[in-house]
């Protein structure tokens, strides 16, 4: 038997087992270009905890500003503010954006994440919970990510825990898990040097996690790190989701090359997208559910996606606008029609869901 299938047939009886994978299997599946049999266990796993579910929520994407201290090398959203496509929104505007939606396309959650602006108070964010909470009791509000939250208790002069404890008492349900990048320190010093360092994401999500708010996270690859700086990315999480059992989804997303500092790179391959997504169902083993984000891809991805370890499609991700400006091609809001028929036509049953995963 050569080393290669022995390695696998030693992987699928850990798999098979329940057995926890290790830091160095991680960068071997990385390593190999197997994706059938990568993607078959993973498939398996997916398959133990899930069965046929798929799931998708109705959701809308709002983004209250693009203008951002912060400036990451990678990122096509962030503006400064003196630049003419520079943007605030006001409260009033956010309150009638989730109104519309919540009237044309009976959405059930709101996604915010946004950019860094000094001119913007904690009040501000607290008020736009609440009046996004007064237009439905229903809505499940995802919002800020751990950079945003550092930034706001900077700005205010609070701690996390203190902002994370206004935003919930206003309405908030959960966060996203966007700002985790790489966690590796070199990697982050390249890509995003003014944001939080990956320990204090972690730290944040922790404090998070301990409040009872439950959160995703995220990886951002395909840029310039390495299958290790991956690997030890996704043990981070599996040993924060030891201690917390916080994180709902993780939600693997791919580096789009367009309209960035950063430029010259290389568009993530389907290869590497779908080795992404199985290899992290291998991985974290203790966190439920692995995203297909859709804004990040198309649909006839996120559709094999569902058989390579994936059991959530996302959602309508109605007026996403971070991947689309970074070259995403993925269509700008899809309907729960669109969702459900490529779900069904990929052999799997639709749940519709927000980020708490009570089918709905």
């Amino acid at each position: 038997m050569n080393p290669e299938a022995y390695f696998f047939q030693t992987i699928a009886q850990k798999v098979q087992n329940k057995e926890r994978l290790s830091f160095e299997e991680g960068v071997q599946l990385f390593n190999s270009t197997d994706i059938l049999a990568i993607g078959q266990m993973a498939h398996e796993v997916r398959d133990r905890m899930h069965g046929r579910q798929a799931f998708y929520a109705l959701n809308l994407h709002l983004n209250p500003t693009n203008i951002c201290s912060a400036r990451c090398e990678f990122c096509a959203f962030s503006r400064d503010a003196d630049a003419p496509d520079a943007y605030t929104l006001t409260l009033e505007e956010i309150e009638q954006k989730v109104r519309n939606a919540v009237d044309r396309w009976q959405i059930n959650e709101v996604h915010i994440v946004g950019g860094h602006n000094p001119a913007l108070g904690l009040d501000y964010y607290l008020e736009m919970v609440k009046r996004i909470r007064g237009v439905s009791s229903d809505l499940f509000i995802k919002a800020f990510s751990a950079p945003e939250i550092d930034f706001m208790a900077k700005h205010s002069g609070v701690s996390w825990a203190e902002v994370l404890r206004r935003l919930q008492e206003a309405g908030l349900d959960g966060m996203p898990g966007g700002g985790a990048e790489i966690f590796d320190p070199e990697v982050r010093a390249k890509i995003c040097p003014k944001k939080i360092s990956g320990e204090e994401w972690l730290q944040i999500h922790r404090t998070a996690h301990k409040a009872g708010i439950k959160t995703n996270a995220t990886m951002l690859y395909g840029h310039i790190e390495t299958a290790g700086q991956r690997v030890a990315h996704l043990l981070k999480l599996r040993e924060l989701q030891d201690e917390t059992q916080g994180f709902c989804a993780f939600v693997p997303l791919a580096y789009h090359s367009e309209n960035n500092a950063l430029r010259g790179g290389k568009e993530t391959s389907g290869f590497l997208d779908l080795k992404m997504l199985s290899i992290s169902r291998l991985l974290l083993d203790n966190i439920s559910h692995i995203k297909a984000h859709g804004s990040a891809t198309d649909l006839k991805f996120v559709q094999v996606a569902l058989s390579f370890g994936a059991d959530d499609m996302s959602g309508t991700n109605l007026q996403e606008r971070v991947m689309h400006e970074a070259g995403s091609r993925a269509p700008e809001g899809l309907s729960s029609e669109d969702l459900i028929r490529c779900i069904k036509d990929a052999g799997f049953e639709p749940c519709r869901v927000d980020s708490s995963y009570s089918i709905k």
